[in-house]
């Protein structure tokens, strides 16, 4: 079973993914669970020392300045490569919820594997707001409106795979709006999506990033050359701290194919 096969973006627990059409390979197709981890991620990290990576990134005192300044950690054990990270309030409200994978993923731009964390789910959600009525308020898939901890998210993550001896995390963006949170420490593997996205940003600049991932995904979105309307396509988007991976992906021709399209492509919305 590969490592993509079971997610919780959606909640009957199938994928968008298809495996073959990505950047990497998972190596590890074994995908087993096991007895005896449930309070421990990775088989490997207690929950206090969870707690110390969390306290280090900064995420509790984010939330604090939130307003929860009680909070209680939940690791849910699924398998030696595969868990979930909770913070509830006292009452058991989910404020974030994180679901994490750790693997060995071969690169195919190289031909070289690496040991990588795996973002599978990752929501943040602000309880004390309340389910807003007017869902036009919200971005698609939200019940509630975010926390803004993306930073101390990545934070937290990037320490993690220093400990776990991971090269860096990916994640696989469900919807527009979701890549712009993770495009500041992430990039897209591959140069001709990242430099799609950039001329994306660049063309709809002043725009509110709300209704244009909403114009985007109803497919109000064109081509200005050809006025095909934009079909937005999944794909990894890497986070390294190592730095030989770094180079290796994020080349020279990487960074030309990036800034040739992300300075000559137009898009524009459908007139009405």
């Amino acid at each position: 079973m590969s490592i993509f096969s079971n997610s919780d973006k959606s909640g009957n627990g199938q994928n968008y993914i298809d495996p073959d059409a990505l950047g990497l390979i998972d190596i590890n197709r074994e995908f087993k669970t096991h007895l005896g981890i449930e309070d421990t991620l990775f088989n490997r990290f207690s929950k206090e020392d969870v707690n110390d990576l969390l306290v280090q990134s900064g995420m509790f005192e984010m939330l604090a300045l939130r307003g929860f300044y009680e909070t209680k950690l939940e690791i849910q054990g699924i398998s030696e490569v595969d868990n979930r990270i909770f913070i509830k309030t006292p009452n058991g409200a989910v404020l974030v919820h994180m679901r994490l994978k750790f693997s060995d993923f071969s690169f195919k731009k190289i031909g070289e594997s690496f040991p990588m964390i795996y973002i599978d789910w990752l929501l943040s959600q602000n309880v004390r707001l309340g389910k807003l009525k007017e869902k036009k308020r919200l971005f698609e898939g939200q019940e509630y409106p975010g926390l803004n901890v993306m930073n101390e998210i990545t934070i937290f993550i990037r320490l993690l795979a220093s400990k776990i001896g991971a090269a860096g995390a990916f994640n696989i963006p469900e919807y527009f709006h979701d890549a712009v949170l993770f495009h500041k420490n992430f990039r897209f593997l591959s140069p001709e999506k990242e430099g799609e996205f950039r001329a994306l940003l660049r063309s709809f600049r002043k725009e509110n990033l709300r209704s244009l991932s909403g114009a985007i995904h109803s497919g109000q979105v064109v081509e200005a050359e050809t006025s095909k309307v934009y079909n937005w396509t999944y794909g990894e988007m890497v986070s390294c701290i190592n730095n030989y991976l770094e180079k290796s992906l994020f080349d020279h021709e990487y960074n030309s194919t990036v800034a040739k399209i992300s300075n000559t492509k137009e898009f524009s919305r459908i007139k009405k």
